[in-house]
């Protein structure tokens, strides 16, 4: 437990006096979440893929509007245009997707909602370079970029046929893949991994498969660690055979995979345990131990949507106040950003309740309740709902059991928060006659 913490559990009564010393002045920068999804099954011939290309989103990039249609609600409308081009520039394949998302209430910034679409083509080998293009109101949003390499070598072949898949599909008869391209969301307990390999890779094979952290998405999961291995099951049951031929999902525009018998390869699936992995890229690696023979992958554990105070370390530290000594918090604020973010590092990796993993617990459920905070207790007059004293009590101890509120608009009202779990205090607060909630009371139940 943290330190920090079981001190401000004495001292919490005194927050009103504090709060004001203290706002952040930090914006939070846009990120986007697009990503190009590609996968491709060798054909027979030997000399052309089954492609499935698309897109995936999350609604939180895209520009909501009052539907215009009587209809209530809101809508987002939107063009993908996604585009392979060869090595001399030629457009070898094109297909633009029209869609749009209706909600009764428009994404927020941060909501993880994705979107997404595929269609299915037939390419001959070769190297392209693909694209995704979104314009939402007549104007560029977003763009995706990256090569694409296709060729009946067994490294180009596992590469482009990684797909990650259902762990509740059939693997006699046919397999589902989730939208993700060669991304899994960050979040996931775990997932099914696709290969395709050259028949020779038998089932007879004692296959070792590695995962290594090649490069992180977010400093402040850094610490000192740079590679990670995620534990890997592998199914004991032979090899599959090739996928042939891929239909659409008509409820969700996705993809399902047919199992047919081929004579040139085989299929891997495996399971992948994430739950300890952190957002960054990973290089995957199938070896066969008699024959060191190795095939080489890449794939990306995508934090969509985080907690917008795990991209800027000073608003990190704004919000670790709670947290943090009145010395502490002004050596990290007078920091300059590079040095800042180390030492943030530094202080949690000092806090963390697991020290032997990279995965740090403590932190991310502290960001993560000062990100919900952030919107669930701003007011006109308290924008930043983590920087109030209702925010401070939810970073803290978390959801009350329960909440009971006397709203009275000639007082102004009170609010009360329960706790009956461990934590077993009543919090209680005021509505001044400015719109703040201030806390006057902490009674132990």
């Amino acid at each position: 437990m943290i330190r920090q913490v079981l001190l401000l559990l004495l001292v919490v009564a005194t927050l009103g006096a504090q709060m004001s010393e203290r706002r952040s002045r930090s914006g939070y920068p846009t990120v986007s979440n697009l990503v190009g999804v590609f996968h491709a099954y060798p054909m027979e011939s030997n000399d052309s893929s089954m492609c499935v290309i698309g897109y995936r989103l999350e609604a939180s990039d895209l520009l909501f509007m009052r539907s215009s249609n009587g209809s209530s609600g809101f809508v987002a409308e939107y063009t993908v245009t996604v585009e392979l081009q060869d090595t001399l520039g030629v457009v070898r394949f094109a297909r633009v997707f029209r869609d749009s998302i209706r909600r009764v209430q428009p994404a927020g910034a941060f909501e993880a909602v994705p979107a997404w679409n595929t269609a299915i083509v037939v390419l001959a080998h070769g190297r392209y370079t693909m694209s995704v293009d979104v314009v939402q109101q007549q104007r560029q949003r977003m763009f995706w970029k990256a090569p694409i390499v296709l060729s009946a070598d067994a490294q180009s072949i596992a590469n482009a046929s990684l797909t990650f898949v259902s762990s509740q599909a059939s693997a006699d008869t046919a397999i589902c893949a989730q939208p993700w391209g060669g991304v899994i969301p960050f979040g996931t307990l775990e997932s099914e991994a696709l290969l395709v390999l050259p028949r020779s890779w038998t089932g007879r094979d004692k296959l070792q498969i590695e995962c290594q952290l090649v490069g992180q998405e977010y400093p402040l999961f850094r610490g000192t660690d740079t590679v990670v291995n995620i534990p890997v099951t592998i199914r004991q049951q032979p090899l599959l055979s090739l996928p042939q031929p891929l239909m659409s999902g008509q409820t969700q525009r996705a993809f399902c995979v047919d199992l047919a018998q081929s004579v040139r390869y085989r299929t891997l699936r495996f399971r992948l345990d994430v739950r300890r992995a952190v957002p960054g890229t990973y290089r995957l690696l199938v070896v066969r131990p008699s024959t060191q023979d190795t095939i080489r992958g890449t794939f990306m554990l995508r934090w969509f949507s985080p907690p917008p105070y795990l991209l800027a370390s000073r608003s990190a530290v704004d919000v670790m106040y709670y947290v943090l000594s009145d010395d502490e918090y002004r050596q990290l604020l007078e920091m300059p950003d590079s040095i800042r973010t180390a030492a943030v590092i530094e202080w949690w990796k000092q806090h963390d309740p697991t020290p032997a993993t990279l995965y740090n617990e403590a932190m991310v459920e502290y960001f993560r309740r000062a990100y919900v905070a952030r919107t669930k207790f701003a007011t006109a007059y308290e924008p930043d709902g983590a920087l109030t004293e209702r925010g401070k009590v939810f970073i803290l101890f978390g959801e009350p059991t329960r909440i009971e509120s006397d709203l009275d608009p000639d007082r102004g009202g009170t609010e009360t928060w329960y706790y009956t779990n461990s934590v077993r205090k009543r919090f209680s607060f005021v509505i001044t006659e400015q719109g703040h909630f201030r806390l006057v009371a902490v009674e132990s139940l």
